[in-house]
């Protein structure tokens, strides 16, 4: 008697999250609405060559679109191989709910001496709290007297926004508690401003890592003073040992 096998399909791609993840790629890679998304376009060395900044900005809203997580070892390998297995990845994971794992503890340490920036590039005055791998907290205190103000708008001074993006990245560096000797410097930055703030005052800096990949670390920040919201966004940092 010959024995039957049963051969089962794969269930079909939604076309609806077909469609929504070429939104999503069109959008972040900045591609023309006729640019030609086809269900076996792969990502890697192809037409479109993703780099890691791309991937980590594309996983990013892909798990923020559907709630979904990809895990890190997965990146670049099966989800990320073409726009149908990453379609699929999505349509098989969006309504599964992954058990969180337990929150780290605060660590207590001398957080400031972890920065590579000497004393007059640091623009935090005290670190609150620190959780490693997760988020960090910490404050700017302004007097007036320090000396970017003699020469930006010196009769009515206002705090650099410039210098309010770099004191969050410094703070993004100290959330991904980085080993002294490593330097996180900036790759991307998309913060916005509300606000701008007047000396003497206090911001209080806040920086949650909402992803990693490779050597890329992507924080959404907030900037507050007197319990308003100043600036908000997201800075990414290219972790990489510190030149000697």
């Amino acid at each position: 008697m010959l024995k039957m096998h049963r051969i089962t399909m794969p269930t079909p791609l939604d076309p609806e999250i077909l469609d929504q993840i070429r939104a999503i790629l069109r959008r972040d890679l900045k591609l023309s609405a006729t640019t030609p998304l086809p269900e076996d376009m792969p990502f890697f060395g192809g037409d479109i060559d993703l780099d890691s900044l791309d991937m980590l900005l594309l996983v990013t809203s892909i798990e923020r679109h559907w709630g979904v997580r990809i895990p890190n070892e997965s990146v670049g390998k099966e989800v990320f191989h073409t726009v149908a297995t990453l379609a699929r990845y999505v349509q098989e994971h969006r309504n599964s709910t992954a058990s969180s794992p337990a929150a780290p503890q605060p660590v207590a340490t001398d957080w400031l001496s972890f920065l590579p920036h000497g004393p007059e590039f640091r623009f935090i005055s005290k670190v609150t709290e620190v959780m490693p791998g997760e988020f960090a907290r910490g404050q700017w205190n302004l007097t007036g007297q320090e000396y970017f103000f003699k020469g930006h708008f010196p009769n009515h001074p206002i705090v650099p926004g410039v210098l309010i993006i770099e004191s969050l990245a410094q703070l993004s560096g100290l959330a991904g508690q980085l080993p002294k000797g490593t330097a996180g410097k900036i790759a991307q930055v998309d913060v916005r401003f509300t606000q701008s703030v007047s000396p003497p005052a206090t911001i209080e800096l806040e920086a949650k890592i909402s992803r990693t990949l490779g050597e890329l670390q992507m924080c959404d920040v907030i900037a507050r003073h007197a319990g308003n919201i100043i600036a908000s966004g997201v800075i990414t940092l290219h972790l990489q040992a510190s030149e000697k």
